[in-house]
Order: structure tokens, then C-alpha cells, then sequence
């Protein structure tokens, strides 16, 4: 799902573990800090949660986070692009039933309480307090305690509800009262029982030159010391072999390779097609070999331009 590993180019299989425990457990250590390190610290903290229990793509929300657009709106990459994650068929209902409740808490209580109450629990609180007797007392209690937590986490995550005062109690958003009039509908995720191992190709080394790989990649690392940047911000390792194994001649085919969006079409393509075509002639390797056309090798700079 996400982590540092792949951050070479090459497959990963990568695994993140939470608990919806965790974000109260550290919530309980950062509550010893300074007023203004706490602050800081708890935002860092929900935004971590909410990247978990999120229903949008990994690497797009990543990419947000530190104020970076993707080239695609899906990686193909993450449990979510890859349909891994189950989306709830009647995700609106169980929202606005869950809405519906806190509404009638009026902003006293939290996620926990809420969720009790939601599945119908016969806690001393809940019936200390007569909540018992609310419209919406059980009304998820075919659901399980557990899976009405999580909704209520994600609705808080998407800012249709959202955590508030000393003792985080659970208000409706502006964006919340939107969904329990019918004109929006949150993506809530069913609790994965048991995640699928995805499987990678162990040819991802297939049709690539080598030789061309190593121009490449000395190409990037000349782009992203003129950035200052991390390597893998101008391509991924798996991208260049892509290219080496694709050698395109041309724009078209340059935004056929793996990796390549609109955007580094347009700040990288020409430079890195003209090494490509640069060490496809020296070398005498065929480029675009996939495609039917007529190829003609481009030796000069005027020819190299026209096919621009």
C-alpha cells in the first residue's frame, strides 16, 4: 500500500498497519507536550489517520500532502486504484444514519459513544443518559461495532464530521449537512478482512538495453542536481526501463512509457528522446520496435528538430 520501499523503480510489495487505537494512544502521549508542539503534532497526527482510512488514491494523497500534483488521477499502484478496497454499495444510507445520530448528540460526545449507540450497545452510560431511546439507538447494529467506528472515522476524515474541544466530541460539517440532504455521498470503505498479495511481473527487466538504461538514468540524476532534487522526483528507475525498452523516437511514443504524464512530457521529452535517438544510432538498436512504421534514424540536430 505505501511506504519508502519501490523508491528505487523496482516492484514492491509494501504494507501499512494501523489501529484505530493507535491515533488515541498517541493522541494521550503528545497531550504532555507544549500547547503549540502539541497543536502541531496533533494535526500531523490526523493527517496520517485520515491517509489510512481514506478511500483516494496513495500516491495522489501523498503527492498533495507535500503540494505536488499527480500526472494521473489513479497510479494503479495502491490497494485503492487496484480495487482492492471494497466501497460500502450503500455508503450514503449508512452516512446519514450515522449524521442522523450525532445530530441528535448535539456535539457532547465522541466517536466511541456514538458508535455504541449506533449498534445498539447497552453500556450503563448510554442508558444513564437515555440515549437508549434515540430514533437512530441500534440502527447499525447489523453492521458490528467495529465497521461503525471505522464509517464514523472516515466521515470524519472526508470533513463530514469533524473532532472538536478538549475531548474531540463529533460535530456535523457545513459538508455534512449536504449528506443527510441527499447531495453528497461520502466513499465509506468496508474493513478489509484479509489483503490479496499482489503480484508483480519478474520480468521487469524484459526488452530493456541496458546500455541505454545507464544513459538514462546519468541524465536524470544531471536533471535533479539542476532541480535539486531527489532522483526518482524526474522519473523512477522503473520508467527508464520502460524507455530503454521502448526507445521512443517521438513525443507520441515518449508519452506511452510507463510513468509519463502530460506534464514530464513537457519538461523532459525532448532531452530525453534526443538521448534515446542519440545512442539508438551510435549503437545501431532499433527504436519504437513495436511499431509498424517506417523508422528513419535521426543523425543531425535540423532532422532531430522536424520530428518535433
Amino acid at each position: 500500500m505505501t511506504g519508502r520501499a519501490g523508491r528505487d523503480g523496482l516492484e514492491a510489495e509494501c504494507c501499512l498497519f494501523y489501529s484505530n487505537g493507535d491515533f488515541n494512544t498517541w493522541q494521550t502521549i503528545l497531550s504532555d507536550s507544549e500547547p503549540e508542539v502539541m497543536e502541531i503534532a496533533l494535526g500531523k497526527l490526523r493527517d496520517m489517520y485520515n491517509f489510512c482510512i481514506s478511500g483516494t488514491c496513495r500516491h495522489k494523497a501523498i503527492l498533495s500532502y507535500f503540494g505536488q500534483e499527480p500526472d494521473k488521477e489513479i497510479c494503479n499502484a495502491c490497494d485503492v486504484c487496484l480495487d482492492q478496497v471494497e466501497l460500502l454499495e450503500d455508503s450514503l444510507i449508512v452516512s446519514q444514519k450515522i449524521l442522523s445520530c450525532v445530530a441528535r448528540l448535539k456535539g457532547q460526545f465522541g466517536a466511541g459513544y456514538i458508535g455504541q449507540i449506533l449498534v445498539g450497545s447497552n453500556d450503563k452510560r448510554i442508558i444513564e443518559n437515555g440515549h437508549e431511546k434515540l430514533s437512530t439507538y441500534g440502527i447499525l447494529s447489523d453492521k458490528g461495532r467495529q465497521p461503525v467506528r471505522s464509517w464514523i472515522d472516515q466521515l470524519v476524515s472526508q470533513e463530514y464530521l469533524e473532532r472538536t474541544g478538549e475531548f474531540n466530541t463529533i460535530n456535523i460539517t457545513d459538508k455534512g449537512w449536504l449528506v443527510l440532504k441527499g447531495q453528497e455521498t461520502p466513499r465509506l470503505l468496508k474493513l478489509a478482512e484479509k489483503a490479496e498479495k499482489i503480484r508483480v511481473p519478474s520480468n521487469s527487466l524484459e526488452g530493456v538495453d541496458m546500455g541505454l538504461f545507464s544513459v538514462l538514468r546519468a541524465l536524470r540524476r544531471e536533471k535533479a542536481d539542476e532541480q535539486n532534487v531527489p532522483a526518482f522526483i524526474v522519473f523512477s528507475d522503473s520508467a527508464l526501463r520502460d524507455m530503454a525498452r521502448k526507445r521512443p523516437s517521438t513525443l507520441e511514443g515518449f508519452l506511452g512509457v510507463s510513468g509519463v504524464g502530460q506534464k514530464k512530457l513537457e519538461t523532459y521529452g525532448e532531452e530525453f528522446i534526443r538521448a534515446i535517438v542519440d545512442y539508438c544510432t551510435e549503437n545501431s538498436v532499433e527504436m519504437d520496435p513495436k511499431t509498424r512504421r517506417t523508422r528513419h534514424i535521426i543523425k543531425d540536430d535540423e532532422r532531430y528538430r522536424r520530428a518535433f
